[in-house]
Order: C-alpha cells, then structure tokens, then sequence
C-alpha cells in the first residue's frame, strides 16, 4: 500500500470547461443522418467509393460537393449536392448525376435550375423531389431522366432545406428561414402552417439566422420536425407543436414499420408507435470507447527503475488567443505559453516512483480512488455557473435546446448526493462517452507533461495530453511504447506540486467531472412518456 506523505493527501480532480455537448450532439446527430438516409436495399457500394468512381469519369472542382446520395436498388444511383455544369459560360448549378450500374459508369443530367441541393426525397419508383437555394422545388418520375419545375412553396419566398412526402402527392417542406408549407397535390399549390418559432415554443431574441428548418417528416397524423436543433411534434390537422419530456437531438422514420427513432443523449434511443407510444430502448454502440480500450496495453517498467532517477522535470502548456488569422475564412490564433520546473526532493522523486511503478492496477477509472474535496466542489460550482451562463447567453440567439438536459433539478443543486457513494456504473458510463473527446478537440488545450530521465539517460514520459474528464487517463509513454492509466494518484502528486498559478493547476480539480456525473444520474432516471 502506498503511503501518502503529509504534503500529499489524498484530494481529487479537476477538468476541462469545453463545449462538450455541442460535440457529443453533432456526432449523434451525424450518426443518425445516415441511420435515416439508408433504405431497405443493402448498399453494396460505400459513399466514398461511389464519389471515387464518379470523378474517375468527370473532372470536379474543389467547389463541387456531391454529398447527397440516393441508392434506388443496387444500380441505380443518383447523386446530387452543390454541382456546376462547367460546359457553359456562367456555370449554373443544375447538374445531377446517375449510374444504372452501381457506379460502374455515370452520366451527366441537367435539372432546370440553377441550385445548390439541399435537401432530396426519393421512392423506389423513380420519384424524386429536391429542394435547394433556387427556392424551388425539382420534380423527376424517372429516376432523374427529366425534370418538372414546381412553384416556389413558401410565402414569403424561402430557400427550401428540407423536404418529405408521404406519398407521390403529399407532403411537407422547411425553409432556411422558418419557411414552413404543405402540399396536397405534388406542389401544385401549398398550405403555409406555423412553425414552432412562430408559435413562440422557442424565441430568438437578438437577430439570427437560427430559424432554419433543417428536417421535417410525417408518418400517419403526426409531423416530426427540427427546427435549429429543437424537436418538436404536431398533429397533422391541428398544428401545435409540442415538445418531449425528455431530450432529443434527433429523429428517424420507419415507414415500412410505422415506428419513429428518436435520439437522446448519451447515445439513447427511444423506438416510438406512430402514435409516440413507446416500443423499446436501446444505447447505439460507442466505437470509439472500444477503439481506445485496444491502446492500454501495459509495458514493464521495472528497466527504466532498476537505474537511479536523475531527473524530473515539468512542463505545463496553455494556449493563449493570439491574433485572428487574416482571409476570408477568418479563425483564432493561439500561441503557446510554457512553465517548466524541476523535482529535485528527493522524497518527491521516490513518491513518484512508487506511484509509476503500481499504476498498471489503474487500466480503467476505479471509484474507489476517488474522493472529492471542498477545492473540487467549489471547481464544481465555477463549471455549473458558467454552463447556466452559456445557455442564458445562448437563448437570446435561439438557444436553450430542447436536447439539453433541465440542469436546475435537485441533484445539480446538491452535487454532494451524487459523490457521497460514488457508483462504479455510474462511473463508467460517464468516462465511456467522453472517451472519445481527444479525437475531436482543436490542440489549443492545456496540457501537462512530466519527463523522467535516469542514469542511463533513457526517459519515460507522463503526460495528459489524452485525457477527457478529471486529467484523465494519464499516457505514460516508454521505449517506444505506452499506455494509459485512470490513477488519481497522479493528480494529487501534481496538487502538491505546482503553484497555485501554475499553467495547469486548475486543471487539477474535478469540476466538470461531478457535472457530468450528475448529468449522467439524471439521465439514467429519465422516463420517457406515452403517447400524445
């Protein structure tokens, strides 16, 4: 058992104040845009094979997107998106393109207009319906052969973005500025109805391009509908927009089953009657957490230990906001700001060592090893503050989202119920979805690396340059190998160690690692209820 000298008791840890959610919901939400675009005939070909195929046969430019794919069987395939017909002066964008071979070779279609795709519906039969930047709605029965104009939907006039038919004669269309329409007779003539923004379900209160209206659908008597990020549901023949009890990102539709899929967070998903009774519950599986899981395996030290540690130095990095880089694409500049310091107790150095050499114990986050102090409860309320902040300040703009999760319930106001008996479920669950954190961040974060170098000049390597939540794991790193380690240890060896305006200090304490425990616990005690 390792002994904690007086100068290290036994504290816990602090993490990183970052947009976390924001990035969790773009990947649900990217995950089920392709849940919802498949079919029921199995892609045979991937997306990216597809688009490879077809520039093997025509020359697109860098401003070319051929980002829409509809698949009606296994041949025929037809791709639309942000694409120009470069054979005529001005370069309109009318251009479709179609394989009748699974992509073996293409042909060139030009629709009658001049847009950029946003959005397509298609059946099996050769129906297709595009929406785009013309305001227009492309009409084709062949598969995309020829093409029908149809009048502009929306009054006032609007970019269509997103378009869904229930049938060859019915359906519904959102604008890119809350244009919100329906049609009985294939957009011959439409039906304006509110959106949830005109019925005041959400406000925008500062001006903002945020009442786009980026996916719609109907299955029996009941709309489904994404209006900046907020789900709402209506019936069809009486519009009222209402919202569900529990967060939603996003939604998809069965209409051989008549169910909906709707997507919560933490990879929650709620298989729905065509009446929102629910059916069944299931959590999507998380790649990433397994893909890292692969990384940890544990090297021996006992090499670099069996020759006397000469030296231990620190170094903490932060990234301080520069200048904003010139260009039209306009991004923040960081520059790096770099504290370094030497261990020369020789008490410290031995600490350390013990603690490196009985960390391979430490493969996955214990609860145990965790114990939390008024320093990480007063990180805790600085992280809860701030978040409250940001959606305040992010309501104004349309913000608030009906996604997120209500953080004005008991257990965020009492964070210590969550902590007292810290659950090793609990535990899991939280550092599951945020392992995934360091393959998405910018490399602007802080970051702290200790390097251990012994009497053979070989040196090992601590650093928390991967970690998600708490600084943790640590990758310790040898020879050309390394692993990772949950051990909290580190984190108070650090706590005893650096100033209290050290680069990486307040990263030290555990405040949004309790937020996100109990943001967990709260999620797990969700209900979801029936019906309409």
């Amino acid at each position: 058992m390792l002994k904690i000298p007086a100068f290290a008791k036994r504290q816990n840890v602090s993490s990183h104040f970052m947009r976390t959610t924001a990035i969790i919901f773009t990947l649900i939400l990217n995950w089920t845009f392709l849940i919802a675009q498949s079919t029921s005939i199995d892609s045979l070909t991937t997306d990216e094979k597809l688009t490879s195929q077809l520039k093997k046969q025509f020359t697109l430019t860098q401003y070319d997107h051929a980002n829409i794919i509809m698949r009606f069987n296994r041949d025929t395939i037809l791709i639309a998106g942000y694409l120009s017909d470069f054979t005529v002066g001005n370069s309109p964008k009318n251009v479709v393109y179609r394989t009748m071979n699974g992509g073996t070779t293409w042909e060139l279609i030009k629709f009658k207009g001049d847009a950029w795709i946003y959005n397509t519906h298609f059946q099996n039969d050769g129906k297709v319906w595009m929406g785009g930047s013309d305001e227009y709605v492309h009409f084709s029965n062949d598969y995309g052969t020829t093409w029908i104009v149809k009048p502009k939907p929306f009054k006032p006039i609007n970019r269509v973005l997103s378009i869904y038919m229930i049938d060859s004669l019915n359906g519904i269309a959102g604008g890119l500025n809350n244009g919100l329409a329906i049609t009985n007779d294939n957009w011959k003539t439409t039906r304006q109805i509110p959106s949830p923004l005109d019925q005041k379900k959400f406000t925008i209160s500062k001006n903002s391009a945020r009442n786009r209206i980026d996916k719609i659908a109907i299955l029996d008597s009941l709309i489904l509908i994404n209006q900046n990020d907020h789900i709402y549901y209506s019936k069809l023949n009486l519009i009222e927009w209402k919202e569900f009890n529990i967060p939603v990102s996003d939604f998809s539709i069965d209409k051989s089953n008549k169910q909906w899929s709707i997507f919560s967070i933490r990879n929650k998903v709620y298989v729905l009657s065509s009446r929102l009774d629910l059916i069944k519950t299931y959590e999507g599986t998380d790649e990433f957490f397994r893909s890292s899981e692969s990384y940890n395996s544990p090297i021996s030290l006992e090499d670099f230990f069996s020759s006397e540690i000469i030296k231990v130095k620190i170094k903490a990095v932060k990234y301080d906001f520069d200048k904003m880089s010139g260009g039209s694409m306009r991004y923040p500049v960081y520059k790096e700001n770099i504290k370094e310091m030497k261990i020369n107790d020789t008490e410290s150095i031995s600490l350390l060592k013990e603690i490196l050499t009985t960390t391979n114990n430490y493969h996955k986050p214990l609860s145990r090893s965790f114990s939390f102090t008024e320093q990480d409860f007063a990180s805790y309320d600085t992280f809860y503050s701030k978040t409250k902040m940001n959606r305040k300040e992010e309501k104004v703009w349309g913000g608030d989202f009906t996604s997120l999760l209500n953080i004005e319930n008991e257990y965020f106001i009492n964070p210590k119920q969550t902590v007292a008996n810290l659950s090793q479920t609990l535990l899991d669950s939280v550092y599951k979805t945020f392992s995934f954190r360091t393959l998405l961040f910018e490399k602007n974060e802080p970051y702290i690396v200790l390097n251990l170098v012994n009497s053979k000049s070989d040196t090992l390597k601590v650093t928390s340059e991967n970690s998600t939540l708490f600084s943790l794991p640590w990758t310790v790193e040898y020879n050309g190998q390394a692993f990772k380690t949950y051990d909290t240890r580190i984190i108070e060896y650090l706590r005893t160690l650096l100033p209290k305006d050290y680069n990486y200090y307040d990263k030290l304490f555990a405040g949004e690692l309790i937020y996100r425990l109990i943001e967990q616990r709260t999620i797990n005690e969700l209900e979801y209820k029936n019906g309409y």
